[in-house]
């Protein structure tokens, strides 16, 4: 199989649990503005984000897991790193040097323990352990593993080390097993995926853009990333600011991150028309080595047909990088990251439309990400996108794939990419992604259109989502063998890299 020079990931996510409003987020995914469960899961996942313990190759228990046993794995192991940073609340060196066994016998009331007893983990295992399970949703009995016994109900019950980390396994996993069942299987794919993806979300900045590469494996030409992030905290009842702001602390992380991997990867900063100095927010972060902006339209605001204020921003936004040639990185499906009002419909590629057939913003600089995206539902709203099984399904009104193409070829500075569309994974994906390109291909010639789809289609993974992780390199190789046919002769190079340099305005 030929390779291209070079393999540009236009879609990539490099954050972990500390730049969301993570309480917030998980609550919603329950349905709910608000729950002291979500609160105290956020909170342990929080404080485990960055531990030492992550550098245990996580890629082993997503490719040696089955779907049966991926969650059971994914609880082991986040359990394991709870252990390790209790273990280390103690500040004694023979207990990180030699673990819980000289420690285990010992009263949890020792001298050894008094900084454990006082630590931010303590807080959060006694918090988690009053929940109100039944006032939280869960009607049902618990399994097992996450059950508590008559002689762990409690830490003052423990007689030893040994009975208080009985106590607090059970504490951890019985929260993690109950969030993850409360949380609505349509807010971010089935349920196994979000254990998985919490333990992702646990790793530092450096570890998941080590992490990101190698998921790739050897025997490729050089690989190079942009990445995305994300301002959720306006979108959220009570406004929940994540543990490290966007502003400075995210956008400081990463601008270290890419000076030490220059013209490795490439990030964007966040766009959200709330926030009255989004200006000022805006030149801070191009200051800081920024390429442009993601607008994530399911937070709450659409490119056009806002209410009065919020659109004036959102035209000041699009006026500022029409001026200045910046990309905007849109996301373009149905679902996505969105709140419990599901507002994924505000990605509707009619919006995009509406502002690019407008004189004032047809230079627009945009990537609509996921190129549409698959078969998916919100509601009432379907787009069959790439995966449309007849023409008129295709010609859909609310067919997001066909109108992104359409924009592509004929607006000269929009793109796509094709991250996250998983169905290419099933047994007839491709074939059915490869009948709906040329589809598209032919209609933009039939039409007349200036641009070549293939000139403006860019390679994308939508890495770290948890079904890209486990299987980077198989995705890869799926458009690596499209880019085999005769039908895409001379596209290779364009689409695994040319067009993602034109888009960000990279020199060859």
């Amino acid at each position: 199989m030929a390779l291209p020079a070079r393999i540009f990931d236009l879609h990539t996510h490099l954050f972990n649990a500390r730049y969301l409003p993570l309480a917030s987020v998980i609550a919603h995914a329950m349905g709910r503005d608000a729950s002291p469960l979500a609160r105290q899961v956020a909170r342990l996942l929080q404080a485990l984000t960055g531990s030492a313990y992550a550098d245990v190759p996580v890629e082993a228990v997503f490719s040696q897991a089955t779907e049966d046993t991926l969650e059971l794995e994914c609880l082991e192991h986040i359990w394991r790193m709870v252990e390790y940073e209790l273990l280390l609340g103690t500040g004694s060196l023979e207990a990180v040097e030699q673990g819980a066994s000289p420690q285990l016998e010992q009263s949890l009331e020792a001298p050894v323990f008094d900084r454990l007893r006082a630590s931010q983990f303590m807080d959060i295992l006694l918090t988690l352990d009053q929940i109100d399970y039944a006032a939280e949703g869960w009607p049902g009995p618990l399994p097992p593993e996450a059950q508590e016994t008559a002689t762990q109900q409690s830490p003052e019950m423990a007689g030893s080390f040994s009975d208080f980390l009985h106590w607090a396994e059970r504490v951890v996993r019985k929260a993690l097993w109950v969030v993850t069942r409360l949380m609505d299987p349509q807010a971010w794919g089935a349920a196994v995926n979000y254990p998985a993806f919490f333990l992702t979300l646990l790793h530092s900045e450096e570890q998941l853009l080590q992490k990101l590469f190698a998921s790739y494996g050897a025997g490729l030409p050089p690989l190079q990333a942009a990445h995305y992030l994300l301002d959720m905290q306006m979108a959220f009842a009570g406004q929940e600011a994540p543990f490290y702001p966007l502003q400075p602390v995210q956008e400081d992380r990463m601008q270290a991150l890419q000076r030490a991997h220059p013209a490795r990867i490439f990030g964007f900063s966040a766009f959200d028309p709330r926030r009255e100095d989004w200006h000022a927010r805006a030149l801070h972060s191009l200051g800081k080595g920024f390429a442009g902006f993601k607008f994530y339209p399911a937070m709450g605001f659409k490119p056009l047909g806002n209410e009065p204020a919020i659109q004036a921003r959102v035209d000041a936004f699009f006026d500022f990088c029409v001026a200045r040639d910046l990309p905007v990185f849109a996301h373009c499906t149905p679902v996505g990251f969105q709140t419990r009002l599901r507002l994924g419909g505000h990605a509707h590629p009619r919006h995009w439309r509406a502002v690019l057939e407008q004189p004032r913003w047809q230079a627009l600089r945009l990537c609509l990400g996921h190129a549409g995206g698959g078969n998916l539902r919100n509601g009432p709203l379907h787009s069959w996108g790439w995966f449309a099984r007849s023409d008129e399904e295709w010609q859909h009104e609310d067919n997001f794939a066909r109108i992104v193409s359409d924009l592509c070829t004929s607006c000269p500075n929009v793109y796509c990419e094709v991250g996250y569309l998983t169905e290419l994974l099933e047994d007839d994906g491709l074939a059915r992604f490869d009948a709906n390109l040329q589809r598209a291909r032919q209609a933009a010639r039939a039409a007349g259109r200036p641009f070549e789809l293939l000139d403006k289609m860019a390679y994308g993974s939508d890495w770290h989502m948890p079904e890209v992780v486990t299987r980077t390199r198989r995705y890869l190789e799926l458009w690596l063998a499209l880019m085999e046919k005769p039908a895409y002769a001379g596209f290779r190079e364009p689409f695994f890299w040319k067009n993602a340099y034109r888009y960000l305005r990279l020199p060859p």
